[in-house]
């Protein structure tokens, strides 16, 4: 496992390299924590599948290539071979310092494809762990929603949920955690992010129901506040926030005066 001293050294690293390409890895630990939650695995499970969100694509360090230039649809990239390579350099760059082979893994096949079109090894259907298959819905989920990581437009949830159900169930996804997943999409996750004992900012997700906002002021991406705490949540708003700021959505706690 990654002690935290090694832990922060890696997530400094991704976010002094891609700021962009860090704050990915945050949240798609969170939605893999939140799909592995739902799926009834163990504590054991749920904190390795969130530290493999955490450094799942810890490999493009080891890349020459601009993050900010990658489309999210690596297939047209002029460097795609390079780019690909990114599963593999991550592994082995994390064998140097961990010994766990599930997190490796994961690294490695989170973009393996249902289908067997993935890479690097071309795994089909059950043949990709648990994990990675976890993994590689909420990293496509993630690289969708937050469209300018990689230089393109925010797709709507709409969108998105006719994408998953649609095209990628099968194909790129496997159809049972696609099921899964949307399940908790209709339930408004957003990023809670604590202040005390989280020197390494990292995010967790709750769910906004009707009701009075109490844990803190929720703002867009870009600090922008949506709601302030202790305003009436109703259903209404709450689909209103979810049509309006499709993106990244953040619950800031306000400091102290």
């Amino acid at each position: 496992m990654i002690n935290n001293g090694l832990l922060e050294i890696l997530l400094l690293a991704q976010h002094k390299s891609a700021l962009k390409l860090g704050l990915h890895s945050k949240r798609v630990a969170c939605y893999a924590f939140e799909l592995a939650k739902a799926l009834n695995q163990s504590p054991e499970f749920k904190r390795r599948i969130f530290l493999s969100g955490l450094v799942h694509d810890i490999g493009f360090l080891k890349l020459d290539v601009d993050f900010e230039q990658i489309s999210r649809d690596m297939t047209l990239h002029k460097d795609v071979d390079l780019i690909h390579r990114h599963v593999i350099e991550g592994e082995h760059l994390l064998s140097k310092v961990i010994t766990d082979a599930e997190i490796l893994e994961t690294v490695r096949h989170h973009h393996e494809k249902f289908n067997g079109e993935g890479y690097p090894d071309k795994l089909k259907g059950n043949e990709i762990s648990l994990a990675a298959r976890i993994m590689a819905v909420a990293d496509l989920y993630d690289a969708m929603m937050i469209g300018e990581m990689f230089g393109e437009e925010r797709s709507v949830p709409e969108d998105i949920i006719h994408y998953f159900t649609y095209t990628a169930s099968g194909a790129e996804l496997d159809p049972e955690l696609v099921k899964v997943f949307l399940s908790l999409l209709q339930r408004n996750p957003v990023f809670y992010l604590p202040v005390e004992n989280n020197e390494l900012h990292l995010y967790k997700i709750v769910y906004l129901s009707p009701g009075k906002l109490e844990l803190g002021d929720l703002c867009d991406q870009y600090g922008a506040i949506l709601i302030k705490q202790g305003a009436e949540l109703t259903q209404h708003a709450l689909d209103n926030i979810r049509s309006t700021y499709p993106g990244q959505k953040i619950i800031y706690v306000p400091e102290k005066s």
